[in-house]
């Protein structure tokens, strides 16, 4: 996973479609699932669990655009209430989506955001 500095960090345009988490406030699965389907627009049947999360991730086709970016600040801290284990599958569907989409005209990556001071 690559990181940038917040200031480099783009909006959303007809390009590339940004979601945003701050991990400080993203410390269980649960809030990440209520977030991540709200901020990436995922249909009413997705599942809240992990198989349900990859398969919305591998699809994305209801976004538009194709280029769909997912920024998280503080990412040290993103689910960090959880186990060990869930953070390295969340990290592995983030990574097995990034590496294999299910179109190739489409793109999804996750994204670490430093602060710009840092």
């Amino acid at each position: 996973m690559r990181s940038i500095k917040k200031s480099e960090r783009p909006v959303s345009n007809t390009s590339v479609f940004v979601a945003k988490f701050d991990g400080k406030k993203t410390l269980t699965l649960e809030k990440f699932y209520k977030k991540i389907s709200k901020r990436l627009l995922f249909p009413d049947y997705f599942g809240h669990n992990l198989d349900a999360l990859a398969d919305c991730l591998s699809d994305l086709s209801w976004i538009d655009p194709s280029d769909v970016k997912l920024f998280i600040k503080n990412h040290d801290r993103f689910l960090e209430k959880e186990t060990e284990e869930t953070r390295s599958i969340i990290q592995e569907i983030f990574e097995d989506v990034m590496e294999n989409p299910i179109e190739e005209d489409r793109s999804f990556e996750v994204v670490s955001v430093i602060d710009d001071e840092a």
